[in-house]
């Protein structure tokens, strides 16, 4: 693909156990589980053999070669392992930013999904925009708070004024 021709959108149908893609084609998978083992069938990658080590991790054969994944997520952060290193991404409604390696990002909107540079500088725009307007509603609550809590305090002392000389009012008579 040369510089000058726009990327093409992402078409994909996702079946139980078909994916049918404009790039990838058509693959049917099947797989069986039995006891922490497992082998997957796909008409496009052939079988793997694999063996679940603890939740989000597993290790297998395919194709002669190894393969080692862990995915794990707490919170807005996701965290991959693999035998090429270890990355990971921050997930929000309008894609993931992967901040190990930023060409790895997504960025999705009006139904057109970008992957990418591209994605990565999308993603740091939301970011910051998200950020900023965060930093605005707590600036708003903040300042709130603070002005409840000072007029609280006034009129507190107000009325402690107002007790106070109707007090020494009563007594004076």
């Amino acid at each position: 693909m040369s510089e000058n021709t726009p990327p093409k959108k992402r078409i994909e149908y996702r079946g139980k156990n078909v994916r049918v893609s404009r790039t990838g084609g058509i693959s049917a998978t099947k797989t069986i589980l039995k006891g922490g083992y497992g082998a997957t069938i796909n008409t496009k990658h052939g079988v793997r053999l694999h063996k679940r080590l603890f939740k989000g991790a597993r290790m297998g054969f395919q194709r002669g070669n190894f393969q080692f994944i862990g995915r794990y997520n707490s919170g807005p952060f996701n965290f991959n392992i693999s035998k090429g290193g270890i990355s990971t991404s921050v997930k929000n409604k309008r894609g993931s930013y992967n901040l190990m390696k930023p060409n790895y990002s997504s960025f999705k909107l009006g139904g057109i999904q970008v992957r990418g540079k591209n994605a990565a500088v999308l993603q740091l725009l939301f970011l910051a925009l998200h950020l900023i307007v965060n930093i605005f509603k707590f600036l708003w609550h903040v300042s709130i708070t603070l002005l409840w809590f000072i007029f609280l305090s006034l009129k507190w002392f107000v009325d402690f004024l107002i007790g106070f000389y109707k007090g020494t009012k009563i007594k004076e008579n």
